[in-house]
């Protein structure tokens, strides 16, 4: 009987694979798809989903950075024991990010207050994937493709996965498969929120009288568009949702769209890849039952702006992958699971949220149109910039209280004297690390094979615990309260 089987192989469902792999089981995972989808996906992630990634080390092949050229901070390679080099210094964005298609003025932005807080990664969805499939096959992890899942039955002790290449067992079941899940359907979940009331698409193009098309965000009257140099064209029209999503994309219908909502006499003749969405927003109702679990677009869905949807993915990723891992291994109880769905339930929430407001004000009545103008002056304003540019890069995510490190997310610390590398470094395999800094003393006891030392320049506190996630369990100075820690969130059993 396998361990665990994850039902999706998309960024998500591959991240949890290596969670779950550096936690010491053997996870499968089983994709429908031969062939990683080209279709235009989401184009970043945010600071703190990047970090996942730059946490494992990975990068997109040879000495290449995770982060393309173009994106905020770039992290440079390290070669393993060579002295650690100085950091490029912080260039702030030429763009800042948007807000219901309204463009944020990266000169009003605080930068020198966000700093690397704001380090977002401009890369697409299908490079994620792709990068995360060839660090699983250096791992042995296996990945089955072209497998469609109909089904599962959940019993007590283990799940039954029903797939086109026959039926399946497993203690556990994560279903990581997208927003019209089948692990979630058939396993009970409810999915209550709020319908679409608007048809949007997202569209690589060529065409006539495209160039005259104004590139950026834009509102017009009828709507909401972008135009990339590329010919990458969305446009999102709030006169209720598509009545038939899954059929093909045709270049006159994203001829019509593109008329209506830019006024541009344009026509596409040729369409090199398109989707087509709505902003029905959505979340389930548990992220477990029983011995099934949610993660991605399978426990929450939202419009794609922003890019936020992959993100919250990837982070549901590395919240659930540490914990299921110290299960099946005994190392943990089951109840550190109920952690999982009390930490990023609320997240999805908080993005529900943000895209139903973004919706609200980019709609087309007076009303909204008011509300967006008023949200444009706020905007304007050098607060305003700032604080949006901390929530589009994931500085505001946290599972502590405002202001308090326990809950946070830990920063790439340096290291201090003869330290090879940084906390990154250190923690790429998915242990806890403890941090000390210079002048502390290292209680002998915290360590041993599941924590890994890292003796750090400029901590926030002189000892510092911090979950395989990235999350800072415990910080202080005091090695009863470090050994307490380390006992309740899983850095030691005992």
């Amino acid at each position: 009987m396998n361990e665990v089987i994850i039902v999706g192989g998309g960024p998500v469902g591959l991240m949890l694979a290596l969670e779950l792999s550096l936690a010491g089981t053997d996870p499968v995972v089983l994709e429908r798809c031969d062939t990683i989808d080209p279709t235009i996906k989401a184009g970043s992630l945010n600071a703190r989903a990047a970090d996942a990634l730059r946490r494992r080390g990975l990068a997109f092949g040879g000495d290449e950075p995770l982060l393309p050229a173009g994106s905020i901070g770039a992290r440079t390679p390290r070669i393993p024991g060579a002295a650690r080099p100085e950091p490029a210094p912080f260039t702030p964005p030429r763009f800042a990010g948007h807000v219901a298609g309204m463009t944020l003025r990266p000169d009003l932005v605080r930068w020198d207050e966000l700093g690397r807080t704001a380090e977002s990664a401009l890369v697409a969805q299908q490079q994620v994937q792709a990068v995360l499939r060839e660090r699983l096959a250096l791992r042995g992890v296996e990945v089955r493709h072209a497998v469609t899942v109909s089904g599962v039955t959940p019993h007590d002790d283990h799940v039954v996965v029903h797939a086109g290449t026959g039926d399946l067992e497993a203690r556990w079941v994560i279903g990581a498969d997208g927003g019209r899940s089948t692990v979630r359907k058939s396993a009970g979940f409810g999915f209550d929120g709020l319908d679409g009331v608007m048809t949007g698409y997202q569209a690589l193009v060529g065409g006539d009288g495209l160039d005259v098309i104004p590139l950026g965000w834009h509102v017009t009257p009828t709507g909401v568009f972008r135009r990339m140099p590329n010919n990458l064209i969305l446009t999102a029209e709030f006169d209720g949702a598509p009545a038939a999503r899954g059929t093909a994309i045709t270049a006159d219908e994203l001829t019509g769209a593109i008329r209506r909502v830019t006024g541009a006499d344009a026509t596409v003749t040729d369409v090199l890849s398109a989707t087509r969405f709505t902003d029905n927003t959505r979340a389930a109702d548990h992220y477990r039952r029983g011995r099934v679990l949610l993660a991605g677009d399978a426990a929450h869905v939202h419009p794609p702006f922003g890019g936020q949807g992959l993100s919250l993915g990837m982070l549901d990723a590395t919240a659930l992958g540490w914990r299921l891992g110290g299960v099946i291994t005994g190392r943990l109880p089951e109840s550190v699971l109920d952690d999982y769905e009390a930490e990023r339930r609320p997240e999805a929430e908080r993005i529900l949220d943000w895209s139903r407001a973004q919706v609200a004000v980019m709609r087309t009545d007076e009303r909204s149109r008011a509300a967006g103008r008023l949200l444009r002056r706020l905007l304007d304003t050098s607060d305003g910039a700032t604080e949006m540019v901390r929530v589009l890069s994931g500085d505001v995510v946290g599972y502590g209280a405002p202001g308090e490190l326990a809950g946070s997310f830990a920063a790439d610390w340096a290291g201090g004297p003869g330290e090879a590398g940084s906390y990154f470094d250190v923690a790429s395999d998915g242990a806890f690390v403890l941090a000390y800094g210079a002048g502390s003393d290292m209680p002998e006891a915290a360590l041993g094979g599941d924590v890994r030392p890292f003796a750090g320049c400029d901590l926030p506190a002189p000892l510092v615990l911090v979950r395989p996630d990235g999350v800072i369990a415990w910080a202080g100075d005091d090695s009863d309260g470090l050994l307490d820690a380390l006992r309740t969130t899983g850095g030691r059993t005992t």
